[in-house]
C-alpha cells in the first residue's frame, strides 16, 4: 500500500506547498518530511491518517492520487498568431491616433485652451474611444465551468492545462471564483516570482483582469500575493466558512497567470459547485454572467437532476447570442458534459443524454425555446452534449474536439468582428460629424425659446413618462395575480400532472415543481416583455413629439435622451423597460452605439443591438429567484409518498400550500415591482441629464461656437483620412 502514494507529488502538485511550508502544516522537522518523501517505508498507517486530516482529505482519497501526465491542450497557433498580430498592431495605431487627435487640438485651439461648445467637446471625446475598441473586442473569451460541487470541473480545467493547477477532491472543494490567464496577462506589478492574487470584496463590485491591476496598486482589496498553493489556501470552502459574518456577504476571487499553451488564446474561470448552499450558487451564478462561453458540468451516473434544471434554464436564458452568427449557430458558446463518463457503459452515454433533455423539454413551456429564434430547437439543444472523463482520453476525445473547434471559431469571430468594428465606427463618426457641422451652423443663427416654456416642456415629459411607467406597474402586477392565481388552482394542476404523465413517484414530482417554477417565470416574462414593449413604443412618441419642439433650435433631444439613459443605467446597474428601447440601438445608428453602448448592451444581455436581445435581458429577470426557491421549494415536500387515487389532488394541494408559505406570488411580484420602479429612476434622471444639456446648449454663443467650427473641421478631415487608410493600416 505504501507504494501506491507519493507524498513529494501530493505536496507539490495537489496541496501545492514547498517542504517548509507542509513541515510546519504537519507540525515535524523537514529532516523528517525528507525522510517521508524519499522512502515510503517510513510513513505509517498513523501518519497517512494525519497527513489526510491536516489537509482536509479522506484516506481514499490519499491513496487515489497518481501522478499522472496530461498533455495539454492547444488552439490552431495561426489563429493565436493572428489575433495577436492584430492586437498589436490595433495598440500601436491606437497611440497613433491618439496623438494625432491630441496633435490637431494643439494646432487648432493651443496648448491650454478648453473646448466650450458641448457637442464638440463630446465628439472629441468619442472620437478617442475609437482607439481602445478593437483591444477590447479582442479580449481573449472567457470560459466558465459550472455545476455541481461533485462534478470534476477543477480536474477537467486541470487536464486541459496539461498540469494540476486548481485543487481537486471527491467532496466540495471550491468557494472561491477562480480565474486562470496566461502568464503573459500577468499584471506588471506582480512580483517576477509570483502568479497567483487573492482578492475579497462585496458583491457590488466588478472584480476581473481589466481592474486587477488598478486593485493592487490600491492594495484596497488585495488578501495575498504568491503562488498557486494560495488557491488553496483561500479558495476552498473551508476559509470563507472561517470567514466573520460581515466577511461572509463578500466574494472571494483569486487570478492565477500560467504557462499553459491553450490560455494563450482563452481564459478559465472555476466557480463554486451549484448546491443547496445559497451562497454558491449565487457566486456561481455571478462568475459565468461575465462569462462568453458556459460549460455545464454533471456526473454521469446521475446526469442533470431536477435541482440542475433551473440552473441549466437561467444558463441558457442570459447566455450571449453573440456567437450565434445570427441564429445559424444556436447555442454555439454552450456545452453540457456529462463527467466520469467511464462510470456508465459507453453504450448508455447517449440514452443518458436523450433521457436528460427529454426531462429538460419536460419542465418547460411548449414555446421556451421558441423565443430564442426558429434555429434553436430540442436537436439543436440535444447536439451540445458531450461526455468526458479524465482517465479516459477516448470517451473524452468527441468533447476535445467540439472544445477546441468551438473556442477557435470565437475568435475567428472576435477578430472578424473588431476589423467590422473599426470600419462601421468610422463611418458612423464621419456621418455624426457632419451632422454636429449642420447643427452648429445652424444655431448661431437660430432663434432661443423662453426660459419658462422650455422648463414647462420637461417636466410635462417626465411627467407623461412617469405616470405611464406607473400605469404599466399596475397593469403588470394586475395581469401576474390573474394568471398566478388560475396556475396555482387545485383543477389547474390536476389538469397539468395528467398532461406531463407524471407519475406518483418522487423524480415526477419533483418534475412537476421544476415546471411550475419555469410557468410561472415564463408568465412574468411574457407581461414583461409585452408591457415594455407598449411603454417603449409611446415613450418613442414621446421623444419624438418634444424632438420636434426644440428642432428649431437644433438641440438633439433624441440623441441626447438616449445617450443619456444609458449613461444613467449603465452607472445604476438597472435597465427596466428601457431594455427595448437600448435592445433597438443596433437599428438607430449614431455614433453613440458603436462607442458608449458597445460594452453597455452586451453587460445587459442585449447582444448585437437587436430586439431579440432585448427579449434575452427580459428573460433573465427571474431566474435567480427561481434558482433561491428551488431547493427551498423540494425540501418542504416531505410527503412525497402519497397513496391511493386521490394523489393527484392531494399532492396538488400540498404544491400550492408551500408555495403560499414561500410567498412566491409576492416574491415575483416584488420582481415587477422593482422593474418598473427602475424603469421610474431611468427616466426621471435621465430627463434631469439632458435638462442640464440643453441649459449648456443655451449657454453656448455664436462666437464661441464660430470658433471651434475650424476645430471641428480638422476633426472631420482626420477622420476621413482614416476611411482611406485604416485597411491598410490597422487590417
Amino acid at each position: 500500500m505504501n507504494g501506491e502514494f507519493d507524498l513529494n507529488y501530493f505536496r507539490e502538485e495537489i496541496v501545492k506547498m514547498d517542504r517548509q511550508e507542509f513541515a510546519n502544516l504537519m507540525g515535524i522537522e523537514m529532516v523528517t518530511l525528507k525522510a517521508w518523501e524519499e522512502d515510503p517505508d517510513n510513513l505509517t498507517m498513523r501518519i497517512y491518517k494525519e497527513i489526510a486530516a491536516k489537509t482536509d482529505y479522506t484516506l481514499e482519497q490519499l491513496f487515489s492520487f497518481k501522478n499522472q501526465i496530461y498533455l495539454p491542450w492547444e488552439l490552431d497557433n495561426t489563429i493565436i498568431e493572428e489575433r495577436e498580430k492584430l492586437l498589436k498592431t490595433a495598440f500601436e495605431n491606437e497611440q497613433i491616433f491618439e496623438e494625432s487627435l491630441e496633435k490637431v487640438k494643439r494646432e487648432e485651439l493651443g496648448e491650454e485652451t478648453e473646448l466650450n461648445v458641448a457637442e464638440v467637446k463630446e465628439y472629441f471625446e468619442e472620437l478617442k474611444k475609437i482607439g481602445p475598441l478593437c483591444r477590447n473586442v479582442l479580449n481573449k473569451p472567457l470560459v466558465a465551468f459550472v455545476g455541481g460541487s461533485d462534478a470534476g470541473k477543477s480536474s477537467l480545467i486541470n487536464v486541459i492545462l496539461g498540469e494540476n493547477i486548481l485543487p481537486t477532491a471527491f467532496q466540495p472543494m471550491t468557494a472561491a471564483i477562480n480565474y486562470v490567464y496566461h502568464i503573459s496577462d500577468k499584471p506588471t506589478n506582480i512580483g517576477e516570482d509570483d502568479n497567483t492574487v487573492v482578492v475579497r470584496s462585496d458583491h457590488k463590485l466588478v472584480v476581473n483582469i481589466s481592474n486587477l491591476q488598478e486593485m493592487i496598486e490600491s492594495d484596497e482589496y488585495i488578501v495575498a500575493i504568491g503562488q498557486t498553493n494560495l488557491i488553496r489556501e483561500y479558495g476552498l470552502n473551508k476559509y470563507n466558512e472561517e470567514s466573520s459574518e460581515e466577511k461572509s456577504q463578500e466574494l472571494t476571487y483569486i487570478f492565477t497567470f500560467i504557462d499553459a499553451p491553450i490560455l494563450t488564446g482563452l481564459a478559465f474561470i472555476d466557480t463554486p459547485g451549484i448546491s443547496a448552499n445559497e451562497k454558491d450558487n449565487q457566486t456561481a451564478l455571478r462568475a459565468y454572467q461575465y462569462a462568453d462561453v458556459t460549460i455545464y458540468l454533471s456526473q454521469m451516473a446521475s446526469f442533470l437532476r431536477e435541482e440542475d434544471m433551473a440552473f441549466i434554464k437561467q444558463i441558457i436564458d442570459s447566455s450571449s447570442r453573440e456567437f450565434d452568427q445570427a441564429g445559424q449557430a444556436p447555442f454555439n458558446n454552450l456545452l453540457f458534459v456529462g463527467s466520469h463518463a467511464d462510470s456508465v457503459g459507453n453504450s448508455d452515454i447517449s440514452e443518458i443524454f436523450n433521457r436528460a433533455v427529454a426531462r429538460f423539454l419536460n419542465v418547460q413551456t411548449s414555446t421556451y425555446f421558441a423565443k430564442f429564434g426558429p434555429t434553436y430547437s430540442p436537436q439543436a439543444f440535444r447536439s451540445r452534449f458531450y461526455a468526458s472523463d479524465i482517465k479516459n482520453i477516448q470517451l473524452s476525445q468527441a468533447f476535445k474536439q467540439v472544445f477546441i473547434k468551438m473556442m477557435e471559431n470565437i475568435v475567428r469571430f472576435k477578430i472578424n468582428q473588431c476589423k467590422v468594428l473599426y470600419r462601421s465606427t468610422i463611418e458612423e463618426m464621419i456621418v455624426a460629424g457632419k451632422q454636429i457641422e449642420l447643427r452648429l451652423t445652424a444655431r448661431i443663427n437660430s432663434p432661443v425659446t423662453k426660459e419658462s416654456l422650455k422648463k414647462y416642456k420637461f417636466q410635462q415629459i417626465e411627467e407623461e413618462l412617469l405616470r405611464l411607467s406607473n400605469a404599466k406597474k399596475e397593469v403588470s402586477i394586475k395581469d401576474f395575480h390573474s394568471v398566478y392565481t388560475k396556475m396555482f388552482a387545485v383543477n389547474s394542476i390536476e389538469e397539468l400532472i395528467k398532461k406531463k404523465e407524471f407519475k406518483n413517484k418522487q423524480e415526477d414530482k419533483k418534475q412537476l415543481v421544476v415546471l411550475l417554477q419555469n410557468m410561472v417565470d415564463e408568465t412574468l416574462q411574457k407581461i414583461l416583455t409585452e408591457n415594455s414593449a407598449d411603454f417603449s413604443s409611446k415613450m418613442n412618441g414621446s421623444i419624438k413629439k418634444f424632438n420636434d419642439f426644440f428642432y428649431s433650435e437644433n438641440f438633439d433631444f433624441t440623441n441626447l435622451f438616449i445617450k443619456s439613459s444609458t449613461g444613467v443605467a449603465t452607472s445604476l446597474g438597472i435597465y427596466g423597460a428601457f431594455s427595448v428601447l437600448f435592445g433597438s440601438l443596433g437599428n438607430l445608428g449614431g455614433y453613440i452605439l458603436v462607442t458608449q453602448m458597445a460594452g453597455f448592451l452586451s453587460s445587459v444581455g442585449l447582444y448585437g443591438g437587436t430586439v431579440s436581445g432585448a427579449a434575452t435581458a427580459i428573460s433573465a429577470i427571474g431566474g435567480p429567484l427561481t434558482l433561491a426557491l428551488a431547493v427551498i421549494v423540494f425540501s418542504g415536500l416531505v410527503a412525497f409518498n402519497i397513496f391511493g387515487d386521490g394523489w393527484m389532488r392531494k399532492y396538488a394541494r400540498q404544491v400550492i400550500k408551500q408555495f403560499e408559505r414561500l410567498g412566491v406570488e409576492q416574491k415575483y411580484t416584488a420582481e415587477i415591482v422593482k422593474y418598473w420602479d427602475d424603469t421610474a429612476k431611468i427616466t426621471a434622471e435621465t430627463i434631469k441629464k439632458v435638462e442640464e444639456e440643453y441649459a449648456q446648449h443655451q449657454r453656448e454663443t455664436a462666437q464661441t461656437i464660430q470658433g471651434e467650427m475650424p476645430f471641428l473641421s480638422s476633426l472631420l478631415q482626420l477622420i476621413e483620412s482614416y476611411r482611406i487608410s485604416e485597411s491598410k493600416k490597422i487590417l
